[in-house]
């Protein structure tokens, strides 16, 4: 991945994994994964919150959606999908989630991004850093995933352990012996595939 040619953007490091169809049927992802090591951007996870909560999110630096925003974009849908595309993930306090269904639950949803409810701002600060840490794997009826697992510059140590912990979790959820490959890849690069015997 290192001889891939430069791009003017950071590219990311995703896993690719491909299952065996003797030993698993087609399947459907929609999950959300702890990582290791950090991978997401700040500017990608986004608090909805008023009050202590805020306050608290801007702490941390943190992308905030007050109650009045959320409202508004109630009745701005096409606003709301574009908030939502760029959105890696979402954190609201416990008790917004029924609002916060409401509002944007049928944009959200469909997409995986239903925010991670947390009872209050003592909450907060450790659920920014897992959302920081985590991978997303969506599909329906197939068998294989692709997950983020690193970004260039990202040493190789770190973005194999995140690798592993994506494999580990598919392993827990699936058949045994169920990965057949997997392979690694920048985001505009061709992938370098191996049998998963020869790096398990």
């Amino acid at each position: 991945m290192s001889k891939a040619d430069k791009r003017k953007f950071v590219q990311s490091v995703e896993v690719m994994i491909r299952l065996d169809s003797n030993r698993t049927k087609q399947q459907t992802f929609n999950d959300l994964i702890y990582l290791p090591h950090q991978i997401q951007s700040p500017s990608r996870i986004m608090v909805i919150a008023g009050g202590e909560m805020a306050l608290e999110a801007k702490k941390i630096n943190a992308q905030i959606l007050s109650p009045e925003e959320l409202d508004r974009l109630a009745t701005n849908k096409r606003e709301a999908k574009k908030m939502a595309r760029r959105t890696y993930a979402f954190i609201a306090e416990a008790s917004m989630m029924a609002k916060v269904g409401k509002n944007l639950g049928p944009i959200l949803a469909p997409r995986g991004k239903m925010p991670v409810a947390v009872p209050g701002p003592q909450a907060l600060t450790s659920t920014y850093s897992r959302l920081l840490a985590s991978t997303r794997i969506r599909g329906k009826n197939q068998l294989g995933v692709q997950a983020k697992v690193g970004k260039e510059g990202m040493d190789a140590k770190s973005i194999a352990e995140n690798a592993n912990a994506v494999i580990d979790y598919l392993q827990k959820k699936l058949p045994p012996k169920s990965i057949s490959r997997i392979g690694f890849k920048l985001t505009m690069a061709h992938p370098i595939k191996k049998k998963y015997e020869e790096v398990s």
